[in-house]
């Protein structure tokens, strides 16, 4: 893919935007553009690398925000599950964000849920974590492609349905379709997976189509 998220935004059936961005420094000036509410959550953030992944994210999705044309104040916030969402005085939006130690992956809908995830393609996962992965149908899948590409797919997926922790991986089962992939978990309704590699990572966006 030359440009891939032009690519999967025109095969998206709803509006969204994407962005991939480096990590950037904790400043006064990357504090000043977060809300009252956002720089009460980045007092909570423990760690200084977690402090600038939280930096980043609100940055980003705020630019893709007025990018897509809403002018308004935006910040994120977080239902009672822990799952990030976007408001303006106006509207709410959906939110899917991940991050490695140099980029953060966002991405923003005002009318459909999404999920996002990478990784680096370096990574190694291990291979006693194989069976924690991969679903008992998918073997096919599980050895065309890299473990950690299949961890991004699935991950983007669980972010889709805003499960979280209170999914395994292997619950999900992904499948071909041609060049096309899909992901489901028992005979719920199927998302369509983009995945592709970019700047050394793997991504992955999963979307119900």
């Amino acid at each position: 893919m030359n440009n891939p998220f032009s690519e999967i935004k025109e095969l998206l059936p709803f509006e969204a935007a994407f962005s991939l961005s480096e990590i950037v420094s904790v400043s006064s000036e990357s504090i000043s553009r977060l809300s009252t509410e956002e720089k009460r959550e980045l007092e909570l953030c423990k760690s200084h690398k977690r402090q600038r992944e939280f930096v980043t994210s609100r940055i980003t999705l705020k630019e893709m925000a007025r990018k897509i044309g809403d002018r308004q104040e935006f910040q994120i916030l977080k239902d009672e599950l822990g799952q990030p969402f976007g408001k303006t005085n106006s509207q709410e939006f959906f939110v899917s964000i991940a991050h490695t130690d140099d980029y953060v992956l966002c991405g923003l809908s005002r009318d459909h849920p999404l999920g996002v995830d990478l990784e680096p393609v370096d990574r190694t996962v291990p291979s006693r974590l194989k069976h924690r992965i991969t679903h008992s149908k998918e073997t096919d899948v599980a050895s065309e492609i890299p473990l950690i590409r299949l961890w991004t797919i699935k991950e983007a997926y669980i972010k889709l349905r805003g499960q979280g922790l209170r999914m395994n991986m292997n619950q999900v089962q992904i499948t071909r379709e041609s060049d096309r992939m899909f992901a489901k978990i028992n005979n719920d309704k199927r998302a369509k997976i983009c995945s592709f590699r970019l700047k050394n990572n793997w991504l992955a966006v999963a979307y119900y189509h």
